[in-house]
């Protein structure tokens, strides 16, 4: 196997990476914002277990804060793989016809 084809795979595979950070990226903001959106039901189906409106607030924030936690977290490793990608193709030698 040759440089260039170990290159041209890396390099694929970084896009593929690339195409998958962007979609958890995607769907980490959809739920954010349902999550959001969803603040009032969310808190009163906590409080029918039991709980009272500051306890069953307090989860909610604590649930928030952990998806944007981790929706933090996903925009950082979409972040890299496109750092590396772009150095991957930038370093990927410009082949001419093969003789």
């Amino acid at each position: 196997m040759s440089l260039a084809m170990d290159t041209s795979e890396s390099l694929q595979a970084a896009a593929q990476h690339v195409a998958q950070a962007r979609r958890v990226v995607v769907q980490g903001e959809q739920g954010l914002q349902l999550l959001r959106q969803s603040r009032a039901a969310f808190i009163h189906s906590l409080r029918a277990t039991g709980l009272t409106y500051a306890q069953a607030r307090v989860k909610y924030d604590n649930c928030v804060e952990e998806q944007r936690r981790l929706h933090e977290a996903a925009v950082h490793d979409l972040q890299y793989a496109e750092r590396r990608y772009q150095r991957l193709s930038s370093s990927t030698p410009v082949s001419s016809a093969d003789t």
